[in-house]
């Protein structure tokens, strides 16, 4: 096939096989799993969601700490061929609707109907913007406008880009070749 890239995840939780529909919904491309071709972004997701899950845990009087782990994946890109694939070169209106879209979302069930979803992540300023946008929006196509202004408050030459696992078909593609604690 193609040539082959690895594709990092981070995350608190320590699995053996990928299971799509254990992702969490109401994220950029909807519910399934993430990852990144840059280790430290997915090594700082991991470190972030440790820090949360550790003080949801303190507000519970929960004191066992978290363990965050890095998982390398091998991926080849001739797989795209054979999967309904969606890239978004840049972070633009159209980009933004679909992370709109996938962070709206009142249920789990998919958003759409591709197997894989390539493009920038949203970051901390993304749900900063879309936060205050979407509320003035809410029983309304989102204008022109409004994206516009959503884009304007991100930096989007800065997003790294993210490979969305959407179908558990997909993910079966992924090969673990590593897997280690973050410390």
């Amino acid at each position: 096939m193609g040539n082959k890239i690895t594709l990092y995840h981070g995350t608190i939780y320590e699995f053996d096989k990928i299971d799509v529909t254990k992702g969490k919904g109401h994220k950029d491309f909807g519910r399934g799993f993430y990852t990144s071709r840059d280790i430290h972004h997915a090594e700082r997701l991991a470190s972030r969601n440790r820090s949360i899950e550790e003080e949801r845990r303190a507000l519970r009087g929960v004191k066992k700490s978290v363990t965050s782990w890095l998982y390398a994946f091998e991926f080849d890109l001739g797989n795209l061929a054979i999967l309904n694939v969606k890239e978004f070169a840049a972070a633009d209106m159209e980009w933004m609707r679909f992370v709109v879209q996938g962070r709206e979302s009142r249920n789990n069930a998919p958003q759409h109907e591709y197997d894989i979803v390539i493009g920038p992540t949203a970051n901390d300023n993304t749900r900063a913007a879309i936060q205050t946008v979407i509320p003035l929006a809410r029983g309304q196509v989102l204008t022109d406008k409004a994206i516009e202004a959503l884009i304007a408050l991100i930096e989007p030459g800065n997003l790294p880009r993210q490979f969305f696992f959407g179908t558990q078909r997909a993910a079966d593609l992924l090969r673990l070749r590593a897997r280690r604690m973050i410390r």
